[in-house]
């Protein structure tokens, strides 16, 4: 097996250990009986990404992509099932899965009738947009953070596990040199590092009161 395979594989193995991050915050949800300052935009963005992130695995023909993506699409609908039980709303919960099935759609209905030789880099750059945008989206809170001087709203868990796979993918986007692999890694790496980085200058109440 080469280096480039080998690679390939862990960040495919990784990518799924990442898949079972949000098990713990599910976990609080199901203690807790509710889903109070827990954002379901991973679950349902992760459905999405894992559908679009299927098509592109096809339209580039790579195997490490395509059954990682059916399992996340998997494990992500069951912690959205999760969310679902315990809300006390589940009106805005539906409006965002039905706005992001109907985008979701549109961009694999698009994929369906483009050229040939023109999808596979601009898909690319769609899919680049938007998972960089879902890593980054915790960050839309930014002010809010700063100032309560609180980031218990940053899953950690997914964090630190998307930094850890973000530099796997990384590597193997620079042994194949596919582009859109090293810009969104690349990008991806930066975007969690920062939220890490308020993690810890700003954590839980509970662990200021223990310090």
């Amino acid at each position: 097996m080469s280096l480039t395979d080998t690679v390939g594989k862990c960040a495919a193995i990784a990518t799924i250990g990442t898949f079972f991050a949000p098990v713990l915050i599910c976990r609080d949800i199901i203690k807790n009986k509710s889903t109070k300052n827990v954002d379901p935009t991973p679950f349902v963005g992760g459905m999405a990404m894992s559908i679009l992130m299927i098509k592109n695995g096809l339209l580039m023909n790579d195997p490490n992509i395509i059954p990682v993506n059916i399992f996340g699409f998997i494990l992500n609908l069951i912690y959205f099932l999760v969310f679902y039980f315990f809300t006390a709303d589940s009106k805005p919960l539906f409006s965002m899965l039905t706005k992001a099935t109907l985008f979701t759609g549109v961009l694999w209905g698009y994929s369906t009738i483009e050229d040939e030789k023109l999808i596979e880099y601009r898909f690319g750059v769609i899919l680049t947009v938007l998972m960089l945008t879902l890593i980054g989206a915790p960050l839309f809170s930014l002010n809010d953070i700063i100032k309560n001087k609180d980031a218990s709203m940053l899953p950690f868990p997914m964090i630190a596990s998307g930094t850890f796979v973000g530099f796997l993918w990384l590597i193997y986007g620079l042994l194949i040199d596919n582009i859109f692999i090293k810009v969104q890694n690349i990008v991806s790496v930066i975007l969690c590092l920062i939220q890490l980085g308020l993690i810890f200058k700003y954590p839980k109440p509970e662990s200021k009161k223990l310090d």
